[in-house]
């Protein structure tokens, strides 16, 4: 059984790596649509329409993304274009395990200054269409 650590991870928005990444999340759902009919005792369903979402959290240092446009409050990212994403789970020569989507819209941004903490960023997204999965290699 393989065992893997979150310091492997990265993600790579519109091509931009985003510096200081602290954690990601993906949540990957699906419909279910009611099928029972009458005389039956026990309920059946069928799948119906899939979708993701997500979050991320980083340090914030407005030095470090003047590449990545999503995280410049300036820039009205938030429900503006969809971004392509690529949130790496683990990364190596050859067998990167990585979560990829081409339309993610972000539907919130927010920062979080604490006096005995770091000044921190979450983005958070909703994705359009289909996610992929590979643990092949480079997507």
């Amino acid at each position: 059984m393989a065992t893997l650590t979150g310091n492997d991870g990265q993600v790579v928005l519109d091509g931009d790596v985003c510096a200081g990444v602290r954690n990601f999340s993906i949540d990957i759902t699906s419909d279910t649509i009611e099928t029972t009919t009458m005389g039956v005792d026990a309920r059946t369903y069928t799948t119906g329409l899939s979708s993701y979402s997500g979050s991320m959290d980083v340090y914030f240092d407005p030095v470090n993304f003047n590449g990545n446009v999503q995280f410049n409050p300036t820039t009205s990212t938030v429900g503006a274009s969809t971004l392509a994403g690529k949130f790496y789970v683990k990364q190596d020569a050859t067998n990167d395990i990585v979560f990829w989507a081409n339309a993610l819209v972000v539907t919130g941004f927010s920062i979080t200054s604490a006096m005995d903490g770091m000044v921190e960023g979450s983005l958070s997204f909703q994705g359009s269409g289909a996610a992929g999965f590979s643990q092949t290699g480079n997507v």
